[in-house]
């Protein structure tokens, strides 16, 4: 570890020392969002918009959360966002030519994921990474941060199209899913048997997103509706997996499948773009143990002394939620705790100044405009959909206090640097937070091609810089200058005196 990187972790330490729950970590995030500007622009090399960009929030991200995934035109570059004090660092990149040797026919990628290194950290001293990405050539491949190569190939799944979506999930670390949407079939795989376990085809025209979840299911957004599909007993949530690749025809067997109803169209009747939602784009998800603020009745607190014990702690509980946009930047909350029978809206809410109806990728058209949460999905940020090159970070706290009339608050506005303004801006594609909310990433949707392919924008913390470390020489200069104004004060009075003394 370097001095740089010592002397921030010190700091940092020092920051949260005195901050002893939940709701005080979420406050000490939010106001370090709203110091954000635009201080670090990375071009990739290549002239393509980046598809896609993604921090490691797998179960083994505890090593490697520092470190965050791109992939644009044929590349995957993965970058270290900590070690180097505040600067990027590039770890490795993977380029998808073709391989003679491994039959793969290489192209531009239009996907990444995260996947769970447990295994393959193990014969690492420092861990490992490893990145899912597909694209153009229908394969999956593997690759390891710490070899900077192909681990592994997944192949045989899909034949007619390329691979525009893949999903992980970190409490399902041998499941991985594989989308097509041209092809309209989705294969869900085991990395550790290296096959196909089970696929749906036929799952509708326009999927453009989805999101695995824990119990095996998975949710899919379609740009020609705004009501979203689950797909029920789809991968197999366990260690074990049938011996033959199940498939399931999608617009046979309907069954396979329900209704999952984000409230868009209830959102934009109150906007002012339409009556009509124009599909969904992006859809995340977000499963974990949560802290709360413990909120039992007064009352019956004073009653005991272990009540009183139990109003200054925390408690913990599942949240399980869905988040998804739509392509004209209406944003949905979905709360499915307690079931997807019980599920419902916490809230729906419009990206400030979104478009009516929001340009879609000018690139491959693989991908449209998508958002990011942050590791706790408490924050989310995103475009609006316009040219104005804004991201807009709100707060989904506010969901899970039990107000039904409390809506997200935009927690921060990141503007574009004043270098890229006017007729550079390009709208907002994919976004990213940090997982201490110190960063925040963003891409556009920039023509290819042009000099404005392949950026990606970086917000950080700009520190003012201290008065103790102005150069010397200024300081003399200063004295010295106040020293001649003193000076000629004095002369221009004495001046004065002898005139008076004279005419006298």
């Amino acid at each position: 570890m370097n001095s740089p990187q010592r002397k921030i972790l010190k700091k940092r330490t020092r920051e949260l020392a005195n901050i002893s729950n939940a709701t005080d970590l979420h406050r000490f995030h939010s106001n370090l969002l709203q110091k954000l500007e635009v201080k670090t622009v990375i071009k990739e090399n290549h002239e393509r918009a980046i598809e896609e960009i993604k921090y490691n929030f797998t179960k083994t991200f505890t090593k490697c959360s520092n470190m965050f995934a791109s992939v644009g035109s044929d590349a995957l570059t993965v970058y270290d966002d900590n070690h180097f004090g505040d600067h990027v660092a590039l770890v490795c990149q993977f380029k998808n030519a073709e391989n003679v040797d491994a039959k793969t026919k290489g192209g531009p990628l239009y996907c990444l994921s995260w996947v769970d290194a447990k295994n393959n950290s193990e014969h690492h001293e420092q861990g490992d990474a490893l990145i899912a990405v597909a694209g153009e050539d229908m394969v999956v491949s593997i690759i390891s941060v710490s070899e900077s190569a192909v681990v592994q190939i997944l192949r045989g799944g899909h034949a007619k199209a390329p691979i525009t979506g893949l999903a992980t999930n970190k409490n399902l670390s041998d499941a991985l899913v594989s989308l097509s949407e041209d092809e309209q079939k989705i294969c869900a795989w085991s990395l550790k048997e290296n096959r196909v376990v089970s696929e749906i085809t036929n799952i509708g025209i326009g999927c453009k997103t989805m999101t695995l979840l824990e119990d095996g299911s998975l949710v899919c957004g379609f740009t020609t509706g705004s009501i979203g599909k689950r797909f029920t007993n789809f991968v197999v949530a366990g260690s074990s997996y049938p011996k033959k690749k199940t498939t399931i025809d999608a617009s046979k067997n309907t069954k396979c499948y329900e209704a999952v109803d984000f409230g868009f169209s209830r959102a934009s009747a109150k906007s002012k773009g339409g009556d009509k939602s124009t599909g969904i784009d992006c859809i995340q998800s977000f499963e974990e143990d949560v802290e709360f603020e413990n909120t039992l009745d007064n009352k019956k607190q004073k009653k005991t002394e272990k009540n009183n014990k139990k109003k200054d702690s925390n408690v913990k509980r599942r949240r399980q939620i869905l988040v998804a946009k739509t392509a004209d930047s209406e944003v949905s909350v979905v709360d499915f705790s307690s079931g997807f029978a019980s599920a419902k809206i916490e809230s729906t809410f419009r990206v400030e100044n979104a478009t009516s109806s929001a340009p879609t990728s000018k690139t491959n058209g693989k991908r449209t405009v998508s958002f990011g949460l942050s590791h706790d999905a408490t924050f989310l940020a995103c475009g609006n959909g316009s040219r104005d090159g804004i991201v807009y970070v709100y707060d989904l706290n506010v969901a899970s206090d039990g107000d039904s009339s409390s809506q997200p608050s935009l927690a921060a506005k990141l503007l574009p640097h004043e270098r890229h303004s006017g007729t550079m801006l390009d709208v907002i594609r994919s976004c990213a937070i940090a997982k201490d909310c110190r960063h925040v990433l963003g891409t556009t949707d920039a023509n290819d091609g042009t000099n404005r392919a392949g950026i990606m924008f970086r917000y950080e913390i700009i520190p003012e810089q201290p008065k103790e470390y102005e150069p010397p020489m200024l300081k003399n200069e200063e004295a010295a200058g106040e020293k001649k104004v003193i000076d000629k004060e004095n002369n221009d009075d004495d001046d004065n005196k002898n005139k008076n003394n004279n005419n006298a």
